[in-house]
């Protein structure tokens, strides 16, 4: 290992080997490598691979942590751990959970499980979901999980009323259903791994001597949970390394809390600081521009990024008339920029919600331009998958009320919701689990569905025998096969259904690449590494598509070309962040992250004029524009829009269809008797394209770039006529080909 390979604060944090350390890690400073090399370092100096343990928040981020120090030590996944906080917990709780009262075989709930649950318990309560949500609930009880607090807990800090009593008896209710079930929650892996590490001192003192060393990637992203964790196993040794960001703390919202990074040093007052601040990402035009936004933030460590890259290209910025123009403005950058050579899977589009993406996967769709929208169903959230899953599940832990339910009248045997319903009664009278009822059933059955459920227990039993003697891969395929779950989309011509049959095929492909790359494959194994693949683990590699997903989305991933879309006053910052001063700040390291995610060309849009949530709203530009110097910023296209069409103005009045003026009164000829029928015209509106020149007629000639006030950016293929007659044809990247008349038309030249 050369040492060498590093900058002088990379190295200074790799030599520090004792006590703790805080590692400030700008965007793209290389801090994983600083930590990799830190890992690898130890070792060298005669470090016991198996006392050090390594928490990040991605499996993607534990895997590539994992491969460096390989390489660097030649060390094996036996001797060290590095997982995500989830998984390593896991592995504590796989080895010493009965003595918190469940089984080694725990299932782990996934959101839909945890839905399944409370949507069976608001039957039971008879609870009217339009006053009290089922999202609602789940997210009370994940906060307040994350929290560290059980149903009494919660119910003791709220306000104590009817509604508050409601929900702890749910979340009550929840923890008993899941506890019966032998069954954890993905907040439950933390939190009983704290309980069990509290509650037995000796499991305590194992891992306290057996990791030595702790290092925790992304700090300021950590919940109470994580962060108690943490200080717990390190209160001895005082060997903790944590690296992070402040100014990347995106996820208040869901528990991470910003103050474990900022006030490190008031648990470890003896730490070292180390700041990365080295960039080796972006162009200095990007870095400056990132710098300029986040230094308005108040509660911050203090850093500026550099390079000693290029100055790079200026920003682009366009402020468009509304969502379709821009929309159509980020179709043709992203045609220029592949005649620039720059691949689609380098290209990324941002924004702040997710329901900003619809008009422009139109656009993209009409421009030709391929995309994927990050964030949609994940393969393993896909039903026909579920499905198979909670086969395998039940296998496993036939205490799973849940996977139970799922399956057992899937693909249909006539075992239907009231034979489910009797059976589920059964249960709670005996208090025990379902599966337990199918082995002794109720006198109260019926002959039909009695002879349905004993086959059903008969098929499970075979597959439970088989499983014992085949491999991972030929089980999932025998029970696939003796299911029935293939055979049901298979006699079809549906592309639906085919499309499902052709997921549980590459389901089946998973677990054979998963036997192939694994020692020693078990189902218990596989189950629970389906179980904590997370979003940003599912993003595939695909070198054909524009990617498009939210800022939040984004944080950890980079391309050549970054456009953030949508910088308007109520979308970024939102709305709902306008009414508390720290979650302001949270939106303006939002921005921060979208726009250091942009390695070489970074593009800025916004809308005057912007329909979303079925509502029409006339925006004022983000705040966070003004906080980038104009001079990084070449705004062509925004300086035409506003010099030649004016600012935009808001229609005074709503119109009918049928109350339109002949095409003369738009000056838009060639384009239909009703403004409606033109492409990018919100209905109901007049579209905002007429306009006085008092300057004299422009002349276009072949291969001129010009803007046109709906249709957006486009090239002339074609003039035609002299004077006041004069006609240019124009090719548009999102419209494709269209006439007009020089004389009256809104388009202007650019660059």
């Amino acid at each position: 290992m050369n040492l060498k390979d590093l900058n002088d604060r990379q190295r200074e944090a790799v030599l520090h080997t004792e006590g703790p350390l805080l590692i400030i890690a700008g965007a793209g400073s290389g801090k994983t490598r600083a930590m990799t090399y830190r890992i690898a370092h130890l070792i060298e100096q005669g470090v016991k691979p198996w006392h050090i343990l390594a928490l990040t928040f991605t499996n993607k981020a534990a895997r590539e942590m994992f491969t460096r120090v390989e390489q660097l030590t030649g060390v094996t996944a036996e001797e060290i751990w590095i997982g995500t906080f989830h998984s390593i917990c896991v592995r504590i709780l796989r080895r010493d959970i009965e003595k918190i009262g469940y089984a080694r075989s725990f299932t782990i709930y996934d959101d839909d499980d945890q839905q399944r649950v409370l949507k069976d318990l608001f039957k039971r309560f008879d609870i009217d979901d339009k006053e009290l949500t089922l999202r609602e609930v789940k997210n009370i009880i994940g906060d307040a999980k994350n929290k560290l607090m059980n149903a009494d807990e919660w119910f003791a800090q709220s306000r104590r009323d009817r509604r508050a009593q409601v929900i702890h008896d749910l979340f009550a209710a929840y923890d008993a259903r899941l506890k019966a079930a032998n069954a954890l929650d993905f907040d439950d892996l933390l939190n009983k791994t704290l309980e069990l590490l509290l509650d037995h001192p000796p499991v305590l003192q194992h891992y306290r001597q057996r990791f030595q060393y702790v290092h925790v990637d992304e700090y300021q992203d950590t919940n109470l949970a994580q962060y108690t964790l943490v200080k717990l196993l390190t209160e001895e040794s005082r060997n903790l390394c944590v690296v992070g960001d402040d100014d990347q703390s995106i996820y208040g919202w869901r528990g991470a809390d910003i103050r474990n990074i900022l006030e490190f040093n008031k648990d470890f007052p003896e730490a070292k600081v180390i700041k990365l601040e080295q960039n080796y990402r972006s162009t200095q035009t990007i870095l400056d521009a990132a710098n300029s936004v986040i230094k308005n933030n108040e509660n911050r460590m203090d850093k500026s990024l550099w390079t000693e890259g290029k100055k790079g290209e200026k920003i682009k910025f366009a402020a468009a008339g509304d969502e379709r123009e821009e929309s159509a403005w980020i179709c043709e950058h992203i045609r220029r920029l592949r005649n620039r050579k720059v691949p689609l899977s380098e290209i990324a589009v941002l924004y702040r919600m997710h329901a900003q993406s619809r008009v422009m996967e139109e656009m993209f769709m009409r421009a030709g331009i391929p995309y994927k929208v990050y964030g949609g169903t994940r393969f393993y959230d896909r039903k026909e998958v579920k499905d198979a899953l909670a086969y395998l599940r039940t296998l496993v832990n036939p205490d799973d009320d849940v996977a139970l339910k799922r399956i057992i009248n899937v693909p249909k045997r006539a075992i239907g919701d009231a034979t489910v319903a009797v059976l589920e009664e059964q249960a709670d009278q005996d208090s025990s689990p379902m599966y337990a009822v199918l082995r002794d059933l109720p006198d109260s059955l019926g002959s039909r569905p009695r002879k349905c459920v004993k086959a059903f227990v008969e098929l499970m039993d075979k597959l439970d025998e088989q499983r014992k003697q085949l491999p991972l891969g030929d089980f999932v395929k025998l029970m696939l096969e003796e299911t029935g779950l293939l055979k049901q989309y298979e006699d079809t011509t549906d592309e639906e259904l085919l499309t499902k049959r052709d997921n549980l095929l590459e389901f089946l492909g998973a677990a054979y690449e998963y036997e192939k790359l694994t020692e020693d494959a078990t189902l218990e194994s596989y189950l629970e590494n389906v179980a904590l693949v997370t979003d940003l683990d599912m993003q595939e590699d695909a070198p054909q598509f524009v990617t498009l997903m939210t800022l939040h989305s984004a944080k950890g991933l980079e391309y050549r070309a970054v456009f953030i879309a949508g910088m308007e006053d109520g979308l970024l910052p939102s709305a709902r962040a306008k009414q508390e001063e720290n979650r302001m700040e949270e939106e303006r390291r939002l921005c921060y992250v979208g726009i250091t995610r942009a390695k070489e060309y970074l593009y800025l849009s916004r809308t005057r004029h912007r329909a979303i949530f079925n509502q029409a709203s006339y925006n004022q530009p983000s705040p966070y524009l003004a906080e980038i110097p104009k001079s990084l910023i070449s705004d062509a296209y925004g300086k035409a829009m506003k010099e030649h069409f004016g600012e935009y103005k808001p229609p005074k009045e709503r119109v009918r269809p049928s109350q339109r003026q002949p095409k003369t009164s738009f000056g838009i000829p060639g384009m239909g008797q009703d403004p409606a029928d033109i492409p990018g015209v919100t209905k109901g509106f007049f579209p905002s394209v007429s306009v006085e020149l008092d300057e004299p007629v422009q002349i276009f000639k072949e291969g001129d770039k010009v803007l046109h006030k709906k249709f957006g950016t486009g090239e002339v293929i074609g003039t035609s006529g002299e004077g006041a007659e004069a006609r240019v044809s124009i090719r548009f990247t999102a419209y494709g080909d269209k006439e007009f008349s020089v004389a009256i038309a809104p388009i202007v030249k650019v660059e």
